[in-house]
């Protein structure tokens, strides 16, 4: 009896042993540092081989050369977007100073040299990892991992992401890496930090793509169905990237010479426009089913596409529906509003 009740305190009194090797929460949390190593490294590694190595773009047209790349952007619409723009040329002018360029004919650019196509490559596989591992950090858990539920979100909107790169841009990448960069901004517990980084995202997203402009609706969206103790941080967030993107928006406007443009031109909806639109409403709402598993509401999503109208309306009236890269941004919007509001709800009622 004496011995058996020794034995319970000396139980009682034992400290927890770490986790062995042979462990089965051991071999958990070593199985999901290498599912996310193995998402970090090989899937943009496998994306941009895929996209641009093994297989040219058939779409993009004769902008894989210097004077190509010239004639569009540096006019119309395509002159706003400069930091795409510049990044690329100063990545070519990197390349051109330590080898020669020659010739590399692409399928809708004969004149396309192999220096000019390599820093197209470069510059969307770098901010293609780190747009991967922004995604990475937004959907997992530091300390619990990443729930079968994100991995397959995560999953399903790389293979979109994946899919759109056929058409080949200096500036996408960047604007989905922005975006990220301004919905993890967020996550900073002290208010400057947020406000610093979230001001650097702001206007270097302003300088290089429109599409930036969907960060303000996101937020506004978190701001009306969160609680108030959260709602104030996100509405100052919003308004805040507001301000600074139109700042951007309108300064380039005013200064850089050439008529004030919106967009390309009046295509409404380019080819197979009913089709293209048929196919983004669903792949639309399949994200929504997916992301809504978890917080059942769907006006979340409605608040989003109305405060999105500026965006929707211009796309649907001069883009080409058929390109992915059109949706790209409002899926990461609509990913960043569910997983926000779920996080933030869990967070109040513990």
């Amino acid at each position: 009896m004496v011995t058996e009740r020794l034995r319970e305190m000396l139980v009682k009194l034992r400290k927890e042993e770490p986790p062995t090797p042979s462990d089965p929460a051991f071999e958990g949390r070593r199985s999901q540092r290498g599912l996310l190593l193995a998402l970090v490294i090989v899937i943009p590694l496998v994306a941009t081989l895929s996209t641009s190595l093994w297989m040219r773009s058939a779409y993009t047209s004769h902008v894989f050369h210097l004077q190509g790349f010239w004639g569009q952007y540096y006019s119309g619409v395509y002159r706003y977007r400069v930091l795409g723009r510049e990044l690329l040329l100063s990545t070519y002018r990197l390349l051109a100073g330590h080898r020669a360029d020659k010739p590399f004919p692409m399928p809708t650019d004969p004149e396309a040299t192999l220096l000019f196509y390599g820093a197209y490559v470069l510059v969307n596989a770098v901010f293609f990892f780190f747009s991967n591992l922004g995604l990475l950090l937004l959907l997992g858990n530091w300390n619990k991992g990443i729930s079968d539920l994100h991995i397959a979100l995560y999953f399903f909107v790389v293979f979109l992401l994946t899919l759109s790169m056929y058409t080949v841009t200096p500036y996408d990448q960047l604007a989905y890496f922005f975006m990220l960069v301004c919905f993890l901004s967020v996550r900073f517990r002290r208010s400057w930090v947020m406000y610093i980084v979230l001001g650097i995202a702001a206007i270097a997203g302003g300088l290089n793509r429109e599409t930036e402009y969907l960060v303000t609706p996101a937020f506004l969206t978190i701001a009306l169905f969160t609680a108030s103790q959260n709602s104030k941080r996100y509405c100052y967030a919003g308004l805040y990237h507001l301000f600074l993107f139109a700042g951007c928006y309108i300064g380039l406007r005013l200064v850089l010479p050439g008529i004030s443009t919106v967009a390309g031109g009046m295509t409404l909806g380019g080819k197979w426009a009913l089709p293209s639109l048929i196919v983004l409403g669903a792949l639309f709402y399949i994200s929504l089913c997916m992301a809504t598993q978890r917080y059942r509401n769907r006006k979340p999503a409605l608040v989003l596409l109305l405060l999105s109208a500026p965006y929707l309306v211009t796309i649907l009236l001069s883009g080409e529906l058929r390109e992915l890269r059109l949706l790209m941004p409002l899926l990461l919007c609509l990913l960043f509003v569910y997983v926000q509001l779920t996080t933030l709800r869990d967070r109040t009622s513990v």
